[in-house]
């Protein structure tokens, strides 16, 4: 039976390989019409390069706020008990020490001759505001020079200088008022601190 097989698939596969043979022979044989080539239009692309004015930048002015208003030297004064002196205040390079008056005990007799008097501060709030004023303040100069008991008497307008006024005087320096050679206290000081803008 196996002697048989052979031979006839060798048989078979020849005629399958024949008649494949044949039909794509009859595909490849079939005269082709020859068909005019279409031809493409050809498309060209061109980069436009459009010219475009310059533009010139111009630095932007900044505003800048104006500089704050500073004041003038501040004008103070002091005088004698119960009198007002005013005065713009410079701050002598040396004590003044006069060369005059009595003697007594080998001393000069003299009233308070002032050493350092500091400008007091211009409150931000009236500087701000345009506000200007005065400060009547009444203090007592010790012994040793320095000021205490300073109290405000009167000020114009109320409210706006009279701590400036304070502490500034607080920090003033005399010479003491010698009397008979010995440093006394002076009491009952008057000035009056001026509080005015530049015109």
């Amino acid at each position: 039976m196996s002697s048989l097989r052979l031979p006839f698939a060798v048989v078979a596969g020849a005629a399958f390989s024949a008649a494949i043979f044949l039909t794509l022979w009859r595909f490849v044989s079939v005269p082709m019409d020859i068909v005019q080539p279409i031809t493409a239009p050809k498309i060209e692309f061109k980069r436009l390069i459009r010219d475009t004015p310059p533009q010139i930048k111009h630095k932007e002015k900044i505003d800048r706020p104006p500089p704050p208003v500073v004041p003038t030297a501040t004008q103070v004064g002091a005088g004698d008990a119960g009198t007002m002196t005013t005065a713009v205040y410079t701050p002598p390079l040396t004590p003044v020490i006069p060369t005059g008056g009595s003697t007594l005990g080998g001393g000069f007799d003299r009233d308070v001759v002032p050493i350092v008097r500091v400008p007091p501060d211009y409150p931000p709030r009236a500087l701000a505001g345009g506000i200007e004023g005065w400060v009547q303040v009444q203090f007592t100069i010790t012994a040793i020079g320095t000021v205490r008991d300073a109290v405000v008497v009167a000020a114009e307008p109320k409210g706006w200088f009279e701590d400036s006024a304070l502490k500034a005087i607080a920090r003033w320096h005399y010479n003491p008022r010698i009397d008979g050679g010995v440093a006394v206290e002076r009491v009952g000081l008057q000035t009056v601190i001026r509080f005015q803008l530049p015109k």
